[in-house]
């Protein structure tokens, strides 16, 4: 009983072949039963695997137990979504073209393998599936994205109204801080025959040709830094007060801060500002319409567990 999901069946992804060291779980053991139908272990393990791959990669011992058994029940629930989906498709009489199912692999096969069906093989092999397993998958996948179509996004509806009440909640989000466009030189340090004052004196009438325009800061002596920008809250007090007051273009120094001296030009500012309606509409307008298709999935998924008989499995895999 092999199900592996689409996505791994294209990344060459290795399906599981072994139940976690030291749990004596069998694959065939059984992680869910949707209304007959039968999700084993090694589905859920199988479906899992890359999720599985990138937890090991970043955490360990106790927090990575934990993490993989969050990560194999959200994997079961999944699917066991997916089989309710199904479910309901099939009591609903649906049919789906052929033509529709042979249109979505073509283009699975156009698209990530360039048309190669060599390759496509290949990966199959590798994923040791069939043509015709794989060819379910397609199928299984297709009807699940006409039900959510027809049972969730068809009924998503975000008003003009709706937009900007989240607009009106949400302002602070959109407020923008105080902004700098700042460009830096560091100063070479005093050599060791020359005073304090004379270097001071050195610094101060290399700004003097630097604001007079007489040399551009890419030719001064030190090492100028690209432009960059930064919030105005985030700077040092000493150098927010040496630029308080300067016009875009303009320098400020020698700045002592950290034991080193620096030249630094203003070239922009930009005031703080909450940003208008229109800039950030279409941001809003994706956030309403995933959570009003979050909140009708689960209403739907719901009402699918009321009308089908479900029931999971837990196991202390990771143990």
């Amino acid at each position: 009983m092999k199900r592996i999901l689409l996505c791994l069946a294209l990344t060459g992804a290795p399906a599981a072949s072994a139940a976690p060291a030291g749990s004596g779980m069998l694959l065939d053991s059984y992680a869910a039963i949707v209304n007959g139908k039968v999700i084993t272990v090694g589905e859920v393990l199988a479906a899992m695997s890359g999720g599985r791959q990138r937890l090991e990669a970043r955490h360990e011992g106790a927090e990575l137990r934990q993490r993989l058994a969050e990560e194999y029940q959200s994997v079961r629930d999944r699917l066991v979504e997916s089989e309710l989906i199904l479910q309901a498709f099939e009591s609903q009489g649906g049919v789906l073209p052929d033509r529709a199912i042979e249109d979505h692999i073509n283009s699975v096969i156009h698209e990530q393998f360039n048309n190669d069906r060599a390759a496509f093989l290949r990966a199959l092999a590798a994923e040791r599936l069939t043509f015709s397993e794989w060819r379910k998958q397609m199928k299984d996948q297709l009807i699940i994205q006409f039900m959510r179509r027809q049972e969730v996004q068809a009924k998503i509806l975000v008003t003009p109204f709706d937009l900007h009440q989240a607009y009106d909640r949400r302002r602070d989000d959109f407020a923008l801080p105080e902004r700098l466009h700042l460009r830096t030189l560091v100063l070479p340090p005093a050599g060791e025959a020359e005073s304090p004052e004379a270097a001071d004196a050195r610094d101060r009438d290399l700004l003097a040709r630097l604001a007079a325009g007489e040399l551009d800061i890419e030719d001064a002596p030190g090492v100028p830094a690209d432009p960059e920008w930064f919030d105005a809250a985030s700077l040092h007090d000493t150098i927010r007060a040496a630029i308080e007051d300067l016009d875009p273009g303009s320098f400020a120094g020698p700045v002592e801060l950290g034991g080193s001296r620096y030249l630094i030009q203003l070239l922009d500012r930009e005031d703080a500002r909450v940003q208008p309606f229109e800039e950030v509409a279409p941001g809003i307008e994706r956030d309403l319409r995933q959570a009003e298709f979050e909140r009708l999935n689960r209403i739907w998924i719901d009402s699918l567990r009321s009308k089908y008989f479900v029931q999971v499995f837990t196991h202390d895999l990771f143990d």
